[in-house]
């Protein structure tokens, strides 16, 4: 979705296979890695705030948050996720394993914060 909203076509098995996915998901830096490959050589990891995820949409940027899903599925792992859209009390995410949710906020900010509020931003 990310990729491909800025014109690159890629499946899904060759993001995980260029970011050494593993069944214990993808380190950010590996992602970094990947997106800088693929063209995208402003992409960082950076601890963000909801206001910086806000800013990002706005800018047409789609931010990959990481999270752990204890909080959400009462399963503890480590997961990658895209923000579509931040609202006052929800937000729309985009999780490539169940596709398009709504999760409440303060959900939302309990898993975010286990993974110390971490989002891939990928620039140009």
């Amino acid at each position: 979705m990310v990729l491909a909203s800025l014109g690159h076509e890629v499946t899904e098995a060759t993001l995980r296979t260029l970011c050494d996915c593993t069944v214990f998901g993808t380190e950010a830096l590996k992602a970094v890695d990947a997106m800088r490959q693929f063209g995208f050589p402003s992409t960082t990891k950076q601890t963000c705030t909801m206001e910086d995820l806000r800013q990002q949409l706005q800018g047409g940027h789609w931010p990959i948050v990481f999270v752990n899903t204890l909080p959400i599925t009462g399963q503890r792992n480590a997961h990658a996720m895209v923000v579509v859209e931040v609202g006052s009390a929800q937000l729309t995410i985009y999780d490539p394993l169940d596709g398009e949710r709504v999760l409440p906020q303060a959900t939302f900010l309990t898993a975010w914060a286990r993974m110390h509020n971490l989002a891939l931003l990928i620039q140009r």
